[in-house]
């Protein structure tokens, strides 16, 4: 009993801190808690429950003489029906979110994060059933240390894979890519699961494969959200670009709106835990107006969205003026924004 109520613990405890700290990243526009909850037990558990229940419909029988099972159904069961399984049913709910929740997809990022609750939702129910079926305390802890540290990101990269596919279909202007990108994304979701737990069960030597490829999985995974920030902050500083022109709100506060930084809690240490709480809503509020301008030229004009932009601009407008770096006359309005990464521009320049 003791051993079980470990397993449960040491399966569930790191991937909801891994789950937080991926919540946490996209400082602009935090997805709501509720949803990341909702992706995270659609992981935990329709996933896995479908995910077994194919897998016991569609598994192999075959027993060679001594009753062991034969390495080909092994493979076969950890190399293509579990991945394959696996990876649909994490992926169903994900696009359930997507269809059901589509304003909350603001960026490929939402995609990457939402990818990466499922999956974390689905290893921690899935480390349970591992870690309990140890026979005692070193050997769990042996594998809690494999399962939680050396390939704790697995299940959310490979549904991360997927969640950036439907990002990439989502934000796309051509009905093929549409199509294409979620598609290529959940394959690559297969073909990495289906490669891993390929030269898992091979074991042996083979583990330092598996190990490989979670170290590029990782690369991959921190590269992404590196450019995916980049290139929120770049869009962010565009769209409010406009509307310091347009006198809402002054160049030091869309500039505060964009930057990681400013954003984080941790700037409360350098400016005080006070400033930082008062000025919340102006930045959160400045984000999402640039949101909103972003999905109105990607996505097109739509009247809600363009109503919701209208309002977000008067609410930011006076809230910019209770700002108290402005009361305080550390921030002059009417200086105009820089350009956001020099040379890129929005227009091609005009001639001499």
């Amino acid at each position: 009993m003791d051993l079980f109520l470990a397993s449960v613990f040491l399966g569930i405890v790191p991937m909801v801190i891994y789950a937080l700290i991926i919540w946490r990243i996209d400082r602009w526009e935090k997805e709501p808690f509720p949803l990341m909850l909702a992706a995270f037990l659609w992981g935990a558990v329709p996933s896995i429950l479908f995910a077994l229940i194919a897998q016991v419909m569609l598994g192999v029988t075959s027993i060679e003489s001594g009753g062991e099972v034969s390495l080909m159904s092994e493979l076969y069961e950890a190399s293509f029906l579990a991945p394959l399984t696996e990876e649909i049913f994490k992926g169903l709910g994900l696009l359930i979110l997507f269809r059901r929740f589509q304003d909350e997809i603001d960026s490929v990022l939402d995609g990457l994060i939402y990818g990466s609750i499922v999956g974390f939702g689905f290893s921690a129910v899935e480390n349970i059933f591992y870690f309990s079926s140890q026979p005692d305390a070193g050997s769990l802890i042996f594998l809690f240390f494999l399962r939680a540290f050396i390939f704790g990101m697995l299940h959310a990269l490979f549904t991360g894979l997927f969640g950036v596919g439907l990002a990439l279909g989502k934000f796309s202007t051509s009905a093929a890519g549409k199509f294409f990108w979620p598609v290529t994304g959940l394959g690559l979701a297969i073909f990495t699961h289906a490669l891993h737990n390929y030269f898992a069960a091979l074991g042996g030597t083979h583990l330092l494969y598996a190990v490989l490829g979670v170290t590029v999985g990782m690369i991959w995974f921190i590269t992404m959200i590196v450019v995916c920030l980049r290139h929120e902050n770049r869009w962010i500083r565009i769209q409010l670009s406009d509307e310091v022109a347009r006198g809402v709100l002054c160049a030091e506060q869309a500039l505060d709106a964009a930057t990681f930084w400013s954003r984080s809690s941790l700037s409360a240490f350098s400016r005080g835990f006070g400033l930082v709480m008062k000025r919340k809503r102006l930045l959160h509020e400045a984000t999402e107006l640039a949101y909103q301008k972003q999905k109105l030229i990607r996505l097109g004009p739509h009247p809600l969205r363009e109503r919701r932009i209208l309002a977000l601009r008067d609410r930011v407008r006076a809230l910019s003026r209770l700002d108290p770096l402005v009361l305080s006359g550390a921030i002059t309005p009417g200086r105009l924004l820089p350009p956001p990464l020099p040379p890129t521009r929005r227009m091609p320049p005009m001639p001499s």
